[in-house]
């Protein structure tokens, strides 16, 4: 449970906007009623005084995960990815013996084939205790707590991303049952992720209890800086932006960048994928910080400063986006590789712990010298190329058959690991053609 003290930011702005209306029971209700109380019902709506009940009483919810198994299979990993129907055509409807006719009718109603995804359904206010995600390692660790819900408009054909913001209404308004989305607010990748460091900021009931035998370092104002208003999530990247500003931009030579890269990896279409990366995520400034309000990401490949970090095996959403990668250079899921919170561990390895949105709350950390570490251009290259190193060497592949565009992808993927991933392919091609390269992209 949270209560209020505990949410800030964007969630708190969502939350407060207002509560929501009274529910009708009047549509979509499954309850049986009889022939006089419908009439009763019927007389009481033509009273002239009579108060009309709000007619779409829907909600807001944030996303929390796509459900890739089927319902017949929730633990199968072989369900990844399927669909109800291929489970039906596959397990149960050849027991029926159908016609290969009708089987074709059913498929092509694709009545059932609609994309599912775990929500969290925002409370009406912030005057009560309510359940919120519990964010660990990058994943909802108590996911199974909050409702599955459809998308059955088949206008709403874009995937939703991780933290999306959107409007549900339920097949049964009176129980608040069958969940299904009636429009999408807002679908923004970086959108989602700010939701989703937000949510990474909310204090457990394990974290508050342990608060007074926190064993995480203070860091001292050795610069002297002020803190910015506000708290949690924004005021830590407000801190960071003030720092950018003073340091100035700090703009790398993108020929300089890719000779650096291809010479310490020895792979020219890796070191351009890798580049492509670096300028669509920040214009090769390797001072910038991330223009999400509540995200605190750091230099050319924005890497973010927002916790300690971890290395880890690759999650299940970044196995899913991996397969549209030739199979080679899929990492595999067992192999302990994966980056969390890059700039959190590049910190870390320089001796300076990040500070969190938590521990920025209490108004006694200067980010100055995790700024200075993270933003330094010899070292962010530096940890980029260690950190291919060590994804490489669990990988066996001819360079012959990946493109830099394949590379451009990996690196989005395994490195940067957004909600979704882009076209850094088109990146690539760009910068080839700039620096009149001859690799294939």
């Amino acid at each position: 449970m949270s209560s209020s003290s505990n949410i800030t930011g964007l969630l708190r702005l969502l939350i407060a906007e207002g509560e929501s209306p009274p529910t009708s029971t009047s549509a979509r209700s499954a309850e049986i009623v009889s022939f006089g109380k419908a009439f009763a019902g019927a007389s009481a709506s033509d009273s002239p005084n009579r108060t009309i009940p709000v007619a779409n009483a829907t909600k807001k919810a944030i996303v929390l995960l796509h459900v890739d198994d089927t319902p017949i299979t929730p633990q199968s990993q072989q369900g990844v990815g399927t669909t109800w129907f291929e489970a039906m055509t596959e397990r149960v409807l050849p027991r029926f013996e159908l016609p290969g006719a009708t089987m074709s009718a059913i498929a092509a109603t694709g009545i059932t084939n609609y994309p599912k995804y775990r929500i969290w359904i925002l409370p009406d206010n912030l005057n009560s205790d309510f359940a919120v995600p519990s964010i660990s390692d990058g994943e909802v660790v108590n996911i199974d707590s909050f409702p599955i819900c459809s998308v059955k408009d088949v206008l709403l054909a874009e995937a939703l991303t991780t933290g999306a913001l959107i409007r549900v209404d339920f097949e049964n308004r009176l129980r608040a049952t069958g969940a299904y989305v009636t429009n999408v607010i807002n679908n923004d990748e970086e959108f989602g992720r700010a939701i989703f460091n937000e949510l990474g900021g909310v204090i457990s009931p394990r974290e508050a209890c342990e608060a007074c035998g926190d064993s995480r370092p203070a860091t001292s104002h050795y610069r002297g800086h002020a803190i910015p208003a506000g708290g949690s999530a924004s005021g830590l990247h407000n801190a960071y932006v003030a720092e950018s500003r003073e340091a100035g931009e700090h703009q790398i030579d993108s020929a300089a960048l890719y000779s650096i890269l291809e010479s310490r990896l020895g792979d020219s279409k890796l070191a351009l994928g890798i580049l492509a990366n670096a300028v669509a995520e920040s214009n090769l400034n390797a001072n910038v910080i991330s223009g999400v309000a509540t995200e605190s990401s750091i230099g050319l490949w924005q890497m973010n400063v927002q916790n300690e970090g971890w290395i880890d095996v690759p999650k299940s959403s970044m196995m899913t986006q991996a397969r549209s990668l030739p199979d080679s250079i899929q990492i595999p899921s067992t192999s302990n590789v994966i980056v969390y919170f890059a700039g959190g561990q590049l910190a870390k390895k320089h001796g300076v712990v990040a500070v969190t949105p938590v521990d920025y709350t209490g108004g006694n950390h200067d980010v100055g010298e995790v700024y200075e570490i993270v933003s330094d251009s010899i070292k962010q290259i530096d940890f980029v190329v260690e950190a291919a190193q060590n994804m490489l060497a669990t990988i066996t592949y001819n360079s012959a058959d990946i493109t830099a565009g394949d590379w451009a992808q990996w690196w989005q993927i395994y490195f940067e690991q957004p909600a979704a991933i882009h076209n850094r392919r088109a990146h690539a091609q760009t910068i080839k053609d700039d620096l009149g390269l001859s690799v294939v992209v």
